[in-house]
């Protein structure tokens, strides 16, 4: 009888600090981003936070001008595990790069290629039809990037 307890015991122990160690891991929350902000990539000041970009790993926060800019750095450094944080761009606050809906846009100070984030896919698809583009997702940014480091 004790022994079965016993296992009962352990299992409930494993079980709880299974539940606590991920909940910890999850709870990873973007600091904040500030106007004149340099971006960790280009060196240039972040001009406008509701295109700004955060990759937090080992234990470090990295701040980029755009998303665009975050995923240039992620083509370039594809070995690197980090949680990524864009700005929702009709709110201003941080989410999850892999949850929100891109606007394709340019960069009218020197034509680059860029996005706007958005948390509401109605916003993004609102934002896209006044742009005359389509909305894309994160995966899409991301293999912009890689094509552009090729090249292509």
């Amino acid at each position: 009888m004790w022994r079965l307890t016993l296992i009962l015991w352990r299992r409930f122990a494993l079980g709880a600090l299974a539940m606590f160690l991920a909940g910890a891991c999850s709870s990873v929350t973007p600091l904040p981003i500030r106007t004149g902000d340099a971006c960790f990539r280009c060196k240039r000041p972040i001009a406008d936070i509701r295109l700004a970009a955060q990759a937090i790993g080992g234990g470090l926060a990295s701040n980029f001008r755009t998303a665009g800019c975050l995923a240039k750095y992620l083509a370039d450094h594809p070995d690197e595990k980090n949680i990524v944080f864009v700005s929702d761009y009709a709110g201003g606050k941080m989410v999850l790069a892999e949850s929100a809906v891109y606007v394709p846009t340019l960069n009218r100070d020197n034509g680059e290629r860029d996005y706007m984030a958005f948390k509401d896919r109605a916003a993004a698809n609102a934002e896209a039809v006044a742009r005359q583009t389509s909305p894309v997702t994160w995966a899409d940014v991301l293999a912009q990037a890689k094509k552009d480091q090729r090249g292509n």
